[in-house]
């Protein structure tokens, strides 16, 4: 998968946070699932405000699930995207489309980050979460997605399902 350049416009209307696509450069695009048609039948438009925690990880809600919450021990389906904070590029696109990541974040291996993510969220939510390098792949990076050392990380996330 090729990488994406991107900027992004931040429109904040009736309290509501949209995040808009533009500006695709020459590469192969990605359709960000943000700018996906809300199914509020599932889901709420959140309103813009960050919420920061102790370690440093940041929390943007764009629209709160109506579905069951999120816990440690049951299998997540989920889109994402991840992208360096750094660069206006992404790193890990596969899943950003119809492709779906199915895992259980108390035994699978992603970075902690990508599990506290998760905590609060219900199906049907999509957050953006600002991960610190000491909750992401810290010192060493992860060289084959392309990021480097004590690289801050943004992850876009939607979780669509839960198992029991």
């Amino acid at each position: 998968m090729r990488i994406v350049a991107m900027k992004w416009i931040i429109l904040l209307c009736s309290g509501a946070m949209l995040i808009v696509q533009a500006l695709a450069q020459e590469h192969d695009s990605v359709i960000h699932f943000f700018s996906l048609p809300l199914d509020t039948s599932i889901a709420a438009p959140a309103p813009a405000m960050e919420q920061r925690d102790s370690s440093g990880l940041i929390i943007i809600d764009v629209a709160y699930g109506k579905g069951e919450l999120s816990a440690p021990n049951r299998r997540h389906y989920v889109r994402f995207i991840l992208s360096r904070a750094s660069m206006e590029e992404y790193v890990y696109t596969e899943y950003a489309g119809t492709k779906v990541f199915a895992f259980i974040p108390d035994s699978t291996n992603v970075f902690p980050g990508f599990k506290y993510a998760l905590k609060g969220m219900r199906v049907g939510g999509r957050r953006r979460a600002i991960i610190p390098p000491e909750l992401a792949y810290g010192t060493r990076g992860r060289h084959s997605y392309g990021i480097g050392p004590n690289e801050t990380l943004i992850l876009d996330l939607e979780l669509l399902k839960l198992d029991p």
